[in-house]
């Protein structure tokens, strides 16, 4: 029981942290959300030093933080050149820094860098443009868009959680996440789509198979974004990313259905909205 209110406590916490800095403004946002970018990366590549690969951390950091950064001021107005070639052009600098490491498996360590940032660092950066939906013909701050995600995909862990537990028997992903059934996914999926229509009689503006086609597509996200992390985390041996969150883990647990879902949320806004 003690376990548990902390657990509480702490989720509600973090939730309204989450919201309040996304609810400020554009500015509170990207501040709250390039932190949180530097420092998930920051643990996935601990978490990749703990299997025996060595990522170059420092570098691979400051280039995930510059991307995000470079992102945002773009969205913004601020910084108008394209960024994309700037991108490429710091992704072939990994290679060049471990030519003077003189570390085992280049290969590998250079791989795991710069998936580290595709990981971690291109999600956050797409919300980026989630939140201006109408770049770049406008720069208008959106901020419930990425509250739907937050409360459509924890609309759809309870609903997995409770439906699972009450009815679980057809395992999901056995290998990977024993606990998982198929009937906590199905149960989620249906309490999202409840939110779903409750946000769209709140926001009519949205329209309804936007908003149905907008939980489907967390749904099936978020299950696939917290195997992936689940599958990393079983390869090692650990149980959780980190020690960010009492009871939740690392900040990597804690986000990983909203990292999965950033490039799907991202199209489903630019071509169907």
């Amino acid at each position: 029981m003690k376990e548990l209110l902390k657990r509480s406590i702490s989720g509600l916490l973090f939730a309204s942290v989450l919201l309040g800095a996304v609810a400020l403004g554009s500015w509170s946002f990207a501040l709250l959300f390039g932190v949180f970018s530097v420092f998930i990366l920051r643990e996935f590549y601990q978490l990749a030093k703990a299997s025996g690969v060595s990522p170059q951390k420092k570098l691979g950091l400051f280039i995930g933080g510059l991307i995000f950064v470079l992102t945002f001021l773009h969205v913004k107005g601020i910084f108008t050149a394209n960024p994309i070639a700037i991108f490429l052009a710091l992704f072939f600098i990994v290679p060049v820094c471990e030519l003077y490491r003189a570390k085992k498996n280049s290969l590998q360590n250079m791989a795991v860098t710069l998936f580290g940032i595709i990981y971690v660092i291109f999600p956050f950066s797409l919300y980026n443009l989630v939140v201006f939906p109408d770049f770049p013909h406008s720069g208008r701050y959106t901020p419930q868009l990425l509250v739907f995600v937050f409360f459509l995909i924890w609309a759809f862990d309870s609903g997995a959680y409770l439906f699972g537990v009450s009815f679980g028997k057809h395992r999901l992903f056995e290998r990977i996440s024993p606990k998982k059934s198929w009937e906590g996914f199905f149960g989620g999926w249906f309490l999202s789509l409840v939110f779903a229509v409750a946000i769209n009689h709140l926001y009519p503006e949205f329209k309804l198979i936007f908003m149905l086609l907008f939980a489907t597509i967390v749904s099936i996200t978020s299950t696939f974004g917290d195997l992936v992390e689940s599958m990393i985390k079983r390869n090692i041996g650990i149980k959780d990313s980190g020690k960010f969150l009492p009871g939740h883990g690392g900040l990597l647990d804690r986000f990983d259905s909203i990292l999965y879902a950033a490039p799907f949320v991202y199209l489903l806004i630019h071509f169907l909205r």
